[in-house]
């Protein structure tokens, strides 16, 4: 291996000159190769095999199996200089029979930046990673020290697939951004409005009538509306969408729009978001708008029917469908973050009728007064006892309930410190996240980090199996953040190593009752369940589309029923979904708040957004007593 890593090296063209470094004019037309693409090295020996191509380059198959980015790897001895350059590119050619997504990642220490192509049969395409431009919550690269080039096919157990690799190359302009693509680009409503007011839009761009129906723009400025015609034909409609790519509607709940009746009888309109994800809940009016008449017509993200997981556990991989499994419902899918548009239709289809929109924005409902019982039981019958109570009300955390320390799996450059647990003798605790350079879990024997935050666990100090959890918490904005509550399992003998006693085979169950994403907005998080472990075997279920109501200081109360077979998630005291199955966890767990950057879907961490904090006011834990057992509670110091 060695040696053939120093070959890499030695035809690197022109690299070694003394200097170490690739002299690229900088224009887009000085791309060229690198390295010999023929020194690239199996990524899983037993599942990728590399030859040279015929006509030139690599050919890569990938056999069907269990590995997650089988591919090849460029791992030079010391580090590619690529200062003069603003991106590396992968040549390559779909030779397989089906689609394919090859992608490239680049390194740069514990950073990097990644681009993909999907291709078609025999198709050709450039896999493009620029420096500038990192990948989730990562930095941008140091071009003059590249570690590692990968170049990977995502995980497929059941098709054999191959691609030939003609060509690595660098190019492009020291600093150069990756091209945004306009049909992805967010963009916040200044307050939420969509148009009116002062907003007005572009109708030749954002104005789509369909199977018939009629719809222009009438008046200017802020007097601008849209005038709706309905003919009575069938499946008539008209979408309102955005100039370009999707709104941001992640600081919202609803969006309601002013209807006025433009026709000669009484009717009325239905109206539903569309996104990236699906569809949201149907926005109805409680009885038709007379002639001449305005009405409120209100969109809500909060579904009004619960979801229903009906994941089978019996599936081998459930990750990576539709919804993690749930049910088809109506806004069960609806992501605000990516809304493309709004759809409006008569409620009767058969007979015709006109409409002026006058104005459509976003906003927050008003806060509702929450149920007397909110945050003293549980939301269903039974005979229950508080079984764990944090309200955090002292100067610092406790001690004795709580580990402020623990493995980081995630994001490497952050370290776990008790300075960032804060509690200030007002009622609330605090998990923060700054940059602030440290080692992690404050051991200077440890991993050096450059960013710091807060951790809470109840490992080896308190267990529960079965229950009703709940947190009453303000979530984060800046971007990257990635807070949690959730349960891990806890059981076996305390001699035995902790990734044993957490393991989620055999009964034991990773349960996520909130985790927040900043990029979706502080009001939508999701629920979760993890089992089987987390490699080849690994099962997920649940949905990362929860929508919660917050409270009138911002506050968001969520909580989890555990029962045998049985869990269901609510918010504000409402149900909002649930799942039913023999497979749900039916072991001893413990507590966990975290508060990270990163994620599954999210934006660069921006150090200048910085501290940012996950805001508890409690948590609370109560028994059904008939499901208690000897077990559950605090355990032996």
């Amino acid at each position: 291996m060695k040696s053939a890593l120093l070959l890499v090296a030695l035809l690197i063209t022109p690299l070694m000159r003394g200097e170490n470094a690739l002299p690229l004019p900088t224009s887009e037309a000085a791309a060229r190769p690198f390295t010999d693409v023929k020194t690239a090295a199996p990524s899983h020996a037993n599942q990728v095999a590399v030859t040279p191509a015929s006509a030139g380059g690599l050919d890569i198959a990938v056999k069907a199996g269990p590995a997650g980015f089988p591919g090849v790897n460029f791992t030079p001895d010391a580090p590619y200089d690529l200062s003069a350059a603003g991106y590396v590119e992968a040549q390559v050619t779909n030779t397989s029979s089906v689609i394919i997504n090859v992608v490239l990642r680049v390194d740069s220490g514990s950073d990097n930046a990644s681009g993909n192509a999907y291709l078609k049969p025999g198709e050709s395409g450039k896999a493009r990673a620029y420096f500038a431009t990192p990948g989730k919550g990562s930095k941008a690269l140091n071009p003059s020290a590249i570690t590692k080039l990968l170049l990977f096919i995502g995980k497929n157990e059941k098709v054999d697939r191959t691609v030939r690799l003609d060509a690595v190359v660098a190019g492009g302009r020291p600093g150069e951004q990756a091209p945004t693509n306009p049909d992805l680009v967010r963009t916040k409503p200044a307050n939420g409005i969509l148009f009116g007011g002062n907003v007005t839009f572009d109708a030749a761009k954002q104005l789509l009538p369909r199977a018939g129906a009629k719809a222009e723009a009438a008046g200017a400025g802020a007097g601008q509306a849209v005038n709706l015609t309905f003919t009575g034909q069938p499946g008539q409609s008209v979408l309102i969408r955005p100039v370009r790519g999707f709104w941001d509607l992640g600081d919202f709940l609803q969006v309601k729009i002013r209807v006025k009746n433009t026709g000669a009888a009484p009717a009325s309109l239905t109206a539903q978001l569309t996104s990236r994800g699906d569809v949201s809940d149907f926005g109805l009016l409680d009885k038709p708008i007379a002639p001449g008449a305005t009405a409120d017509l209100v969109i809500p993200f909060i579904p009004r029917t619960p979801f229903e997981i009906v994941a089978d556990p019996a599936q081998e991989q459930l990750e990576g469908k539709r919804g993690w499994g749930v049910k088809e419902t109506p806004g069960a899918r609806y992501t605000s973050h990516q809304t493309t548009g709004v759809i409006l239709a008569p409620a009767d289809a058969t007979k015709p009728s006109s409409f002026q929109i006058v104005a459509m924005g976003a906003s927050l409902p008003a806060p509702e007064a929450p149920p007397a019982w909110l945050g003293q039981r549980p939301p269903v019958a039974g005979e229950w006892v508080k079984t764990f109570e944090d309200n955090f009300d002292g100067a610092a955390f406790d001690e004795t309930k709580w580990n402020p320390y623990s493995g980081n799996h995630w994001d490497q450059r952050v370290g776990f410190s008790k300075q960032n647990i804060i509690l200030k003798n007002d009622g609330f605790g605090r998990l923060r996240i700054e940059k602030r350079d440290g080692f992690h879990n404050d051991d200077p024997a440890g991993k050096a980090t450059t960013f710091a935050t807060g951790w809470l666990d109840t490992y080896g100090k308190w267990t529960q199996r079965y229950g009703y959890y709940e947190v009453r918490v303000k979530l984060p904005t800046a971007p990257s953040m990635f807070p949690g509550f959730w349960l891990m399992p806890e059981r076996g003998p305390q001699e035995w190593p902790k990734y044993r006693r957490t393991d989620t085979k055999d009964g034991g169950m990773e349960f996520d009752i909130f985790e927040g994403q900043s990029m979706w907005g502080p009001y939508r998080t999701t629920f979760g369940m993890h089992w089987d472990s987390y490699m080849k075997y690994h099962k997920t279920a649940g949905t990362s589309v929860h929508y919660n109501q917050p409270d009138k200081d911002g506050f968001l109360t969520i909580g989890m029923l555990w029962t045998p077979g049985h869990v269901s998630v609510y918010s504000q005291g409402r149900k909002g979904g649930s799942w039913d199955s023999p497979r749900i966890g039916s072991v001893q767990s413990y507590l966990i708040f975290d508060m990270l950057p990163g994620g599954f879907e999210y934006d660069p961490l921006d150090p200048a957004q910085l501290p940012a904090e996950l805001v508890i006011d409690y948590v609370r834990v109560w028994q059904r007593k008939d499901l208690a057992t000897a077990e559950d509670g605090p355990k032996a110091p």
